[in-house]
C-alpha cells in the first residue's frame, strides 16, 4: 500500500529550538526581565502560551512579548537557517527514492518555511506543505486539530489509513490521531518518550532516523 508521510518541521527534522532559546534570552535582557529557565524555554517552544517563563508576568501578559519573540525568530530564520538534524536529509531523500509521498504540516509561517526548503534543496522532496499562514487562508483549525493534515492528505489523494504523521510534540501526535493516521513520535525535539507515549503515539523513535525508517517499512 502506498503511504503519505507527513512531517512536522521544528524539532523533527530542523534543529530550531536553540534559535528560540537564543532569542528568548536576548529579548529578556533587552526588556530588563528575568532570564527564563532553560527547561521552560524548551517546553515553551512548542506550547508558549501554556508556560510560565518566570518573567514575573501572568500568562496572558506574556503573549505580546511572545509575539515579539516569534517575529524576531522569523526574521532571524530568514537570514540564518537552523541546521537539519544529523541524518535528516539522507532520510528524507531515501523515503522519496523508495516511492513514498512526503508532505509538511507545520506551525511555521510560509516565508521561513519556504526559505528552509530552498536552502536545503528540499522543494523537490515534498509534494505539499501546510503552514500557519494556510490556517488563515483555508479557514482551517491549527494543530492539534486534524484539519490541515486531512486536507493535505486529501489533496494528494491519500486516505487517513494511508497517512503517517511524524513529529516531536504531543500536538503532532494528537493531530495525527484525530485524523485517523498512524503516528510516530521522535524524542530529539521538544517532548520526551513518556509524554509522546501518553499522547498515544503508535511508535516512538529515540535513537535516529533509521529507527523511524524501520517503523515506516513495517507499515508498508
Amino acid at each position: 500500500m502506498s503511504k503519505f508521510i507527513a512531517f512536522d518541521v521544528d524539532g523533527t527534522i530542523l534543529n530550531s529550538w536553540p534559535v528560540f532559546e537564543q532569542e528568548m534570552v536576548k529579548y529578556s535582557a533587552e526588556q530588563n526581565m528575568p532570564q527564563p529557565c532553560l527547561d521552560s524555554i524548551r517546553h515553551g517552544y512548542a506550547f508558549p502560551h501554556e508556560v510560565d517563563f518566570k518573567w514575573g508576568l501572568e500568562l496572558h501578559e506574556q503573549k505580546p512579548h511572545l509575539h515579539n519573540v516569534y517575529r524576531r525568530i522569523d526574521e532571524h530564520v530568514a537570514g540564518v537557517i537552523p541546521p537539519l538534524y544529523d541524518g535528516a536529509l539522507e532520510f528524507l531523500q531515501a523515503l522519496k527514492k523508495r516511492g513514498y509521498t512526503l508532505g509538511i504540516v507545520t506551525s511555521k509561517p510560509s516565508e521561513p518555511m519556504a526559505a528552509v526548503l530552498k536552502h536545503y534543496d528540499l522543494e523537490p522532496v515534498f509534494c505539499g506543505v501546510r503552514t500557519s499562514c494556510d490556517v488563515r487562508l483555508r479557514k482551517e483549525r491549527e494543530k492539534p486539530a486534524p484539519d490541515q493534515l486531512l486536507s493535505l492528505a486529501k489533496e494528494l489523494s491519500f486516505t487517513p489509513e494511508q497517512t503517517v504523521m511524524i513529529g516531536d510534540t504531543t500536538m503532532d501526535i494528537h493531530m495525527g490521531l484525530a485524523a485517523g493516521a498512524h503516528t510516530i513520535g521522535v524524542t530529539w525535539g521538544n517532548h520526551c518518550a513518556n509524554r509522546l507515549t501518553e499522547a498515544g503515539a503508535h511508535n516512538i523513535a529515540s535513537r535516529d532516523y533509521d529507527e523511524v525508517m524501520s517503523y515506516i517499512t513495517d507499515l508498508s
